[in-house]
This record gives C-alpha cells, sequence and structure tokens, in this order.
C-alpha cells in the first residue's frame, strides 16, 4: 500500500511537470505571435463562433504551429487549413501527456490545424489561400495576398457544402465577372472561355447533387444477425447447416430479409416515373447515372462472401426460397445492365446537349440537326433505349430545355422581364424563339421522312403532339405578346398625335397598358392561364377603344361640309396607322360629296362665265382670269388628294366623277387661255396707239388737247395682275409698266 501511495504520487508529480512544461511551451509560441496570427485566428473564431482566445489556446495546444509560419514565408504553403469538430486528441495532434485510453475516446469539439489528409471533416472547415506563393506573408499585405472561405459538413455532409459553396458563391460571382476570360483570344473568344468554364462547373455541382442522392438513396442489405456467417468455411459447413432445420431456419430468415428488401428496390424501379414537367434532357442521363449507382451497389453486396454463403447453405437444402432469389438476381443484374447500357448511349448525347443549357436560341439553331442525329442512332441501335416510350420522353425533355433557354434568353436569366426592357430587343429574341421552334420540327420532319424511305430502319414513329406539344403551346404565348407589343405600338400614336379630342382615347389606353404591366405572373410561362384571361380583356379593351375612336372620327367628319378641309383631316386620322378605322369608306364619302362640288362649280362657271364677280381693285380681264382659277383650285385640290390613293379612284361611281372634272377643268382652263390671248391682242392695240402724236389740235376750235388713252393705266394694271398670276407678258407691256 505504501509503495502504490508513492507511486501515485510519483505520478502526479510528473502530470504537474508536464502541465508546467506544456504551459511554457505555449506561452513561448504565443510570444512568436503577430498582427499575422491575429488576422488568421480571428477570422477562424469568426467562422466558427468562438472567442478568438479560445482559438488561440486551442491552435497553441497543438503540434503544427510551424504549418502557419511555413504559410506565411516565401515559397511556402499555398494554403492553410484549420477544423472545428469532434475529435479525439490523438487526431488533433494535441501531443498531450497523462492521458488515459479512456479519455482518449472521449470526443469533443476542437479547433486544430490540418493538412486534410490525416482527418475526416465531419464539422468545419475553415481554409486560406495565398494567391502569389513566392511573396512572403506581411502584417501589411496579409489583407491583399490571403483569401479565406469555410465549409461547413455538419448538416449534409461534404459533398453537401461543396455544391453549395460553388452554387451558391463561386458561379455567381464568376457571372457576374466580365474581365480577364481569354485575354489573349480577344473578346468574342473570351465569352466563348466563360461559357463553356461556367458550364463545365455547373456540371460538376450537377454531379456532386447526383453523388449525394445516389449516397441517400443506396441500398444496404441487412446484416445477417440470427447467425454467425463468418464459420462457414466451406461445402461441409453448408450441408451441416442445410441438414439441420435448426440453422437453416435463421439462414432462411436471413434470406427472406434480403428478398423483401430486393423486392421492394424493383418495385420502386418499376414505378412511374415522377418527374417535374421542365427537366431537361440532362436529368435523363442523371436518372440512369443513380439507377446504375443503386443496382451495381447491389449486386456488389450481392457477390460479397456472406451473401454467397447464405446462398449455398439455400442451395444446398433446396430450399424453396432458391427459385425467388435466382429469379431477383436475374431482373437485377438486367436491370443494372439497362442502367450500363442506357448510362453508355446517353453519354455521347450529352456533348450534343451542351448547347441547349450553354447557348442562346439563336445559336443553338445549329446544333439541333446533330442532336436529332444522335437520338436517332441510340433509337438504332440500343439494346435497351429503343422504345418508343424512353425516346418520345427524351425528346419532350429536349423540347423542355429549348423552352427554359428560350425564357432565359428573353428574360436576361431571370433578371428582367419582357416589360423592363426596349420593346424591339424583346421582339428580335421572342422571333429567334419562334425560329428555334420551327427549326426543331423542320429537322425532325426531315429526319422522319429520310428513315420513311427506308423500311428496314427503325422509323420515328412518335407522337409529335407529345413532343412538340409544350413548345406549340408555348409558341402561342409568344405570338400573344408579340399582338399586345404590335398593339401598344399602334395605339401609342394616341399620345403624340395633334389631333384635338384624342387625349381622353390616349390617357384611357395609357392606363389599359398599366393595368396589364401590373400583373404578376410570369407572362412567359405557358402554363399560366390567368394571362389568356387578361389578354381576352387585353384585346376587349383595345377593340372598344378602336370603337370610340371610330365614332370620334364620323363625329368629327359630320361637321366638316368643305371637300379639302374633309381631306386633310382624314389624312391625320390615316396617318396615326391605326387599321379598321373605315379609312377607305370616308374616302368614298368624300369622293360623293366632291362630285357634288364638281357639279356646283360647273353651274357657278355657267352662271357667271359672262359677268364673274371679282374682287375690288383687279382689272378686268385678270379678275376674270382669277375667277376662272379660283374655281379650277376648288376642284383641283381635292382631286390631287384623291389621286395619292389610287384605289379609291377606281370604282365606276369615281370614273364618272373623273370625267366630270375632266370636262369642268377643260372649261375653266380655256377660258383662261381665251381671255389671256384676248388681252394680249389688246397690247398689240395699244402699242399702236401710243404711236400717235402726243398733242392734238381740234380743227373746229384749234384747241390742243392731250392724246392719251385712259385704256393705257388698264394695261398697266393688268401686266401688273398678270405678273404676279406669273402669265406671259409681252416685252412692250413690261416695258411700258416700269416706265
Amino acid at each position: 500500500m505504501f509503495k502504490s501511495g508513492r507511486r501515485q504520487l510519483w505520478k502526479q508529480s510528473v502530470s504537474r511537470v508536464l502541465k508546467q512544461k506544456l504551459k511554457e511551451e505555449k506561452e513561448a509560441k504565443r510570444a512568436h505571435l503577430d498582427g499575422r496570427h491575429d488576422y488568421i485566428l480571428s477570422i477562424v473564431a469568426s467562422c466558427v463562433d468562438l472567442e478568438k482566445a479560445e482559438v488561440e489556446d486551442a491552435v497553441l495546444e497543438g503540434t503544427r504551429m510551424d504549418r502557419i509560419d511555413k504559410f506565411f514565408a516565401a515559397g511556402g504553403f499555398r494554403h492553410l487549413m484549420f477544423y472545428h469538430q469532434d475529435v479525439e486528441a490523438s487526431e488533433a495532434g494535441l501531443g498531450l501527456a497523462g492521458v488515459n485510453s479512456q479519455s482518449a475516446k472521449n470526443k469533443k469539439a476542437k479547433v486544430f490545424i490540418t493538412e486534410g489528409k490525416d482527418v475526416a471533416l465531419t464539422g468545419i472547415c475553415v481554409f486560406f489561400i495565398r494567391s502569389n506563393p513566392s511573396k512572403a506573408i506581411t502584417p501589411e499585405n496579409i489583407h491583399q495576398e490571403v483569401a479565406f472561405n469555410m465549409l461547413d459538413a455538419r448538416h449534409g455532409g461534404l459533398l453537401n457544402s461543396v455544391q453549395h459553396l460553388l452554387a451558391d458563391i463561386f458561379i455567381p460571382a464568376l457571372k457576374t465577372m466580365n474581365y480577364g476570360w481569354g485575354e489573349l483570344g480577344g473578346p468574342q473568344k473570351g465569352a466563348k472561355v466563360k461559357q463553356d468554364f461556367l458550364a463545365s462547373l455547373e456540371g460538376f455541382v450537377g454531379v456532386l447533387s447526383g453523388a449525394q442522392q445516389s449516397l441517400m438513396e443506396k441500398v444496404n442489405l441487412k446484416k445477417c444477425e440470427t447467425c454467425d456467417l463468418k464459420t462457414l468455411k466451406g461445402p461441409e459447413d453448408y450441408l451441416a447447416v442445410a441438414n439441420s432445420m435448426e440453422t437453416l431456419e435463421p439462414v432462411e430468415t436471413c434470406m427472406k430479409v434480403w428478398i423483401k428488401q430486393i423486392e421492394q428496390v424493383i418495385a420502386e424501379n418499376d414505378q412511374l416515373r415522377k418527374e417535374a414537367d421542365d427537366l431537361g434532357p440532362r436529368a435523363e442521363l442523371d436518372h440512369w447515372k443513380k439507377r446504375l449507382s443503386k443496382f451495381s451497389y447491389l449486386l456488389d453486396q450481392l457477390k460479397t462472401s456472406d451473401v454467397k454463403a447464405v446462398v449455398r447453405v439455400i442451395t444446398a437444402a433446396k430450399s424453396k426460397l432458391l427459385k425467388s432469389w435466382r429469379e431477383l438476381d436475374s431482373r437485377i443484374t438486367d436491370a443494372a445492365n439497362e442502367a450500363k447500357d442506357n448510362v453508355k448511349y446517353l453519354y455521347t448525347l450529352e456533348k450534343c446537349c451542351d448547347p441547349l443549357y450553354n447557348s442562346d436560341p439563336v445559336a443553338m439553331v445549329d446544333a439541333i440537326p446533330s442532336l436529332i442525329h444522335a437520338i436517332k442512332m441510340i433509337h438504332s441501335i440500343s439494346r435497351y433505349y429503343n422504345t418508343s416510350e424512353k425516346i418520345t420522353s427524351l425528346f419532350v425533355k429536349v423540347t423542355n430545355q429549348m423552352i427554359t433557354a428560350c425564357k432565359a434568353y428573353i428574360t436576361k436569366n431571370n433578371t428582367a422581364t419582357i416589360w423592363d426592357q426596349p420593346q424591339d430587343e424583346v421582339l428580335e429574341k421572342i422571333h429567334a424563339a419562334i425560329r428555334l421552334k420551327q427549326e426543331y420540327q423542320n429537322c425532325f420532319h426531315k429526319t422522319k421522312q429520310k428513315l420513311e424511305q427506308s423500311p428496314s430502319e427503325r422509323q420515328f414513329d412518335f407522337s409529335e403532339m407529345y413532343i412538340f406539344g409544350k413548345f406549340e403551346t408555348f409558341h402561342r404565348r409568344l405570338l400573344k405578346i408579340i399582338q399586345i407589343f404590335d398593339t401598344i405600338t399602334m395605339y401609342s400614336v394616341l399620345q403624340d398625335s395633334k389631333l384635338e379630342g384624342l387625349e381622353v382615347m390616349a390617357s384611357r389606353f395609357q392606363s389599359i397598358v398599366a393595368t396589364l404591366k401590373k400583373k404578376q405572373y410570369n407572362f412567359l410561362d405557358h402554363r399560366k392561364t390567368d394571362f389568356d384571361l387578361d389578354f381576352e380583356e387585353f384585346c376587349k379593351q383595345t377593340s372598344d377603344l378602336q370603337h370610340q375612336l371610330q365614332t370620334f372620327m364620323d363625329i368629327t367628319f359630320e361637321k366638316i361640309t368643305n371637300t379639302e378641309r374633309a381631306l386633310d383631316m382624314l389624312k391625320k386620322f390615316e396617318s396615326l396607322g391605326i387599321p379598321n378605322l373605315g379609312i377607305n369608306d370616308k374616302y368614298q364619302i368624300i369622293l360623293q360629296n366632291y362630285g357634288h362640288d364638281i357639279e356646283m362649280v360647273s353651274k357657278l362657271y355657267t352662271k357667271q362665265k359672262n359677268d364673274p364677280p371679282m374682287a375690288r381693285n383687279l382689272s378686268p380681264v385678270a379678275g376674270k382670269i382669277l375667277w376662272a382659277r379660283q374655281l379650277f383650285h376648288r376642284i383641283q385640290v381635292p382631286m390631287s388628294l384623291f389621286q395619292q390613293h389610287p384605289t379609291v379612284l377606281q370604282t365606276a361611281e369615281a370614273k364618272s366623277i373623273i370625267r366630270n372634272y375632266n370636262r369642268v377643268a377643260k372649261v375653266l382652263l380655256e377660258f383662261e387661255v381665251v381671255y389671256h390671248r384676248g388681252w394680249l391682242q389688246q397690247v398689240e392695240l395699244a402699242k399702236a396707239g401710243l404711236k400717235a402724236s402726243l398733242l392734238v389740235k381740234a380743227p373746229e376750235t384749234g384747241e390742243i388737247f392731250v392724246n392719251f388713252d385712259p385704256e393705257i393705266l388698264t394695261l398697266i394694271r393688268e401686266t401688273e395682275c398678270m405678273s404676279r398670276m406669273e402669265l406671259e407678258i409681252p416685252p412692250f407691256a413690261a416695258a411700258l409698266q416700269q416706265k
């Protein structure tokens, strides 16, 4: 007892010495800490939700502080990792002395430095990366030279953490970066480099997601707990167990459990697949990859020594379970082979499907022929994937992805609605989406027709309604959006029109459009039937607006009796460019009124031609010519406006009016010509009269008179008026006017 007491005191003394030594080492390490360590440890503390002092103590207790120094050194480590998770003391490299075996097995959360190879991550990893390992890290440059991030594997494991880090952080950040991509190859090549890299990264994220799902869906055959299968070494052992009901029954019980598990897997495999209605072709490959993983893992378990031992015992006993087992084994093998074969062929399709995910509808058109050819080859040579149901389902997924790509293209990857962008830009994108659909259908039909010429090959006997039905619905939605845009463009002229009275209708139309734009649903979602109801209401309201506009036009013309003014007003309405306003009908009505105007001018001419009314201060001949010209102007101006619309003058009634116009115009022009010629003759007579003596003596009385003809003044006035009307003036008259 005395010896044991001394031994206990010795252990306590050694423990105190070791603790004191460790404390001194820790304080010595702490003395070497500087601003760089403070920066690193503060970030770790923030990420793992601990106090900085706790992190510092935990790291100083460890044996890998040298990794921090090598991380800071020029040419040192490129990365530095900290784990915070439940670990054993030995795993964390804490190097504690005097820890008994029982306490070493107790786990608790610790922060420690690791290379990442010696300990599996189950908690939080905070990692630091240097941008330039050749440059030493100093307290001054650590903020610029060192980047950090973290992985949280506590919920969902490491794969889930990496997936979210890439999908939620890196990919969105890379998408916003528009510089540095392919700098040596120019901007176009840079865009391609960016697109390809992001596509690869997103594909890797998809692989991570699929791997996680496969791990969650894997089936583990229940461990046989009713008997120890490790003791069965050879045929004698199998026969011994098979010949004893006492030992055979536990083995059969184990077999029954396995059969039940496998039957459930096969039943789930045979169930109708429940999928989202917008999945693309990559989902088909993912589905078969998961199925291959599930059945391959199950087959691997069937090849284990425990399963083989049970099967050999059942075989030796000639149990009834053997038949069921062999059937299930065969079905699992067939399912695995089917999945393997389908994955092999769908992998060949993957590259052809990349443009559906990485390109816009404009560039996607070029990839359609190779895509459909690849599907045709799968249909022709695949052992399992050649059924009409599977190929049709694949085509439907291709259609889904095309529609998804079109929506993303039109909405700038869901960052802008159709109302947030310039209308012309949206229309151009919509037409590109429609062209993609048409090329897709055309290429499908060409392939189908080509196969029909070779009856020996597998035909494209698929339901086109099922394959293209969604695209047709989406196409109709796009056409309706185009119609809305066209209507908005058409009626937007009301806002800019100078026609008095249109302000109310312009305001009403703006209200109609504003109501439509306020709808909260996605206008490109062809499954939203709310749009169709709102579209019908929009069409009804715009139709009512058009009727209102037509009524306004009718009332406006009822107030106008002058043909020229009516034509001028009609031209303003026509310039609006709004169809179905009855513009042609209005032209016909005005034409009829114009016919009456010609008759009235004709009668007026007949009545007043001998003594036409003239304006004051006009000379006689010029006044008559101006009167005729005014009558001609009344019929000529409307006719020139009618001639700008040849279709108006095509009717039989119009031709009668034209003949009447020509007759009256001819008469008026002849009237002008006759009076002008008469005036020219008067000028010649006046010229002869001016040659007489200026003063004459009366023979009877001998008085002297001024020989001046009063008509000379009239001639001068006529010349002035003729000049203003741009009629021919003789040189004599012009000279006389100047004098």
